[in-house]
């Protein structure tokens, strides 16, 4: 809806802060209807915040340079309202809401009216009949019929919006306006549409199954079209684990019973200490002896060591002869690669260079550069001579 030319341009002029278009000139609000409402001066008349999804609160400013609070409203209809409108006769006269109740004063400062909001407390009072209907200056007018029910007018040059000040609640009633006295200060509390932990688990479990036919759709929940194709299928699949299960090939029942009872033959008989415990697992039935073959059984390590660490005459060898022992009995070194014995340096023990290689290539010739002949020979000695006698020369000066 869109106001003609000449009226838009005179709401323009009216308000000088505003830039959209129409009836809208007078006020700004968003999608989740917080906003500002303008004076045609500029100065901001209502502020409106959200505090949750359904529940504001409300801010009125008087147009004057003191900018005067008029009116203030949280989410809990707590708050003051105040007439300041000049000339009227009940200018000064104020409404006050708290979380017990009310209170309205005319323009004398006189109490007129006060109430509580529990209506059976003492002394509870009343709300005028008729509620109270105060201008706060001449632009703005509230509505007070109770505490859920408040309405805030603001008409400026034929704009008006109403805003919907009454405290909101999710909830209306209490859980022990129904509750039942059962004896022993127990209450049984009636809940509308109560679901049990077994209610919601079935649900839950419907919901899983739905997306579970979604990935692995049964056979009976198909249409008829793909219904017996998806059958037959199920058929031939859903006993594939079972029907193609592998069977073991060869008997070997008791191949790890012989292969146990061969390690156990293998090791050494030892007695138990004080400190092996009573009962112990693994190879300790065929490890230790019992009382009967301790009393009797000699242990001698040299019957259950190794050849190798023993010397002919059935002694111990000692630490060097254990490495060599290893290094060249046990672990013999490797053969020497070709590229290895046609190369020179030094290379690990491992690799055995003890063999020489022959040489396959040609005897390289000596040769010589000069020509030794009697002549060359006399002379490098006179040069030798006469060198050495002046080095003695020098020597003894």
């Amino acid at each position: 809806m869109s106001l003609p030319e000449d009226e838009t341009s005179d709401l323009v002029k009216k308000f000088p802060n505003a830039t959209d278009e129409g009836h809208n000139l007078a006020y700004r609000f968003n999608d989740a209807g917080e906003g500002l409402c303008y004076y045609p001066s500029g100065r901001v008349a209502v502020t409106v915040s959200n505090v949750g999804q359904h529940q504001k609160r409300f801010y009125v400013y008087d147009d004057d340079r003191e900018k005067t609070m008029l009116c203030s409203l949280n989410e809990y209809a707590v708050g003051f309202a105040l007439n300041n409108t000049r000339g009227n006769k009940d200018r000064r006269s104020r409404l006050v809401l708290t979380g017990k109740g009310g209170v309205y004063a005319d323009s004398d400062q006189s109490i007129v009216a006060e109430w509580k909001w529990d209506r059976k407390a003492q002394n509870a009072g009343t709300i005028p009949p008729a509620g109270i209907n105060m201008p706060l200056n001449k632009n703005l007018f509230l509505s007070f019929t109770d505490r859920f029910t408040m309405e805030l007018t603001y008409e400026i040059s034929g704009i008006q919006k109403h805003f919907d000040c009454g405290m909101k609640l999710k909830r209306m009633d209490s859980y022990l306006e129904t509750a039942k006295h059962t004896g022993l200060g127990r209450l049984d509390v009636t809940i509308p549409d109560y679901r049990t932990l077994s209610m919601r688990q079935t649900d839950f479990a419907e919901s899983m199954r739905g997306l579970r036919n979604k990935n692995n759709p049964k056979s009976q929940n198909l249409s008829d079209m793909v219904s017996n194709i998806v059958s037959g299928l199920e058929d031939h699949f859903d006993t594939y684990i079972q029907d193609k299960k592998g069977k073991p090939s060869l008997k070997l029942a008791g191949a790890k019973k012989e292969g146990w009872d061969m390690t156990c033959r293998e090791l050494p008989k030892i007695k138990k200490t004080k400190q092996d415990k009573a009962v112990s697992s693994g190879y300790s039935e065929a490890l230790y002896l019992d009382d009967k073959e301790a009393a009797t059984y000699k242990f001698s390590a040299k019957d259950t060591a190794r050849k190798i660490l023993l010397k002919p005459n059935g002694e111990w060898k000692t630490d060097l002869e254990i490495r060599l022992a290893l290094c060249t009995e046990e672990h013999p070194p490797l053969p020497k690669p070709e590229h290895i014995k046609r190369s020179n340096g030094h290379y690990h023990y491992n690799h055995n260079a003890r063999e020489r290689h022959k040489r396959k290539s040609p005897t390289l010739r000596k040769v010589s550069t000069v020509k030794e002949t009697p002549e060359l020979q006399g002379i490098l000695a006179e040069r030798l001579a006469s060198m050495t006698g002046n080095i003695k020369d020098l020597y003894l000066r």
